[in-house]
């Protein structure tokens, strides 16, 4: 058992501590409400194509363009169901050519798109 005196010291502390503990507020925020969220999206597909060379410029343009619409319709997917502000922080999109293998393996020549949207949103209020 500690000695009288340790203990009335140890019991002083204590008090002493609550004091700045209880000045501490804490954030009114409700259920997470205007805190920022950041919310990741990926996304992969494939598109058709012959694989020559004079087509690449083109399908990687369209593939990209894609990845990016698909960016600007899940903010305004996450506006409509939890987000009350969406901003878009980064898109990444990968095309790679895969040239098409024997009729057996059914793979057909074309590109495999694959992207990564990431967004902050701040929160609705949940009813």
């Amino acid at each position: 058992m500690l000695p009288l005196k340790q203990s009335i010291f140890a019991a002083v502390v204590s008090v002493l501590l609550v004091g700045p503990v209880a000045a501490q507020t804490v954030p009114a925020v409700a259920d997470g409400q205007g805190t920022p969220v950041r919310v990741q999206t990926t996304l992969s597909f494939f598109m058709s194509g012959s694989g020559a060379e004079d087509e690449l410029p083109q399908k990687l343009d369209q593939a990209r363009k894609i990845v990016f619409q698909l960016a600007t319709r899940d903010c305004e997917l996450l506006r409509s169901t939890i987000a009350k502000d969406c901003k878009l922080e980064s898109v990444n999109s990968n095309v790679r050519q895969i040239e098409g293998r024997q009729p057996q393996l059914l793979q057909p020549t074309g590109y495999n798109v694959s992207g990564t949207i990431q967004s902050t949103v701040s929160l609705k209020a949940q009813p």
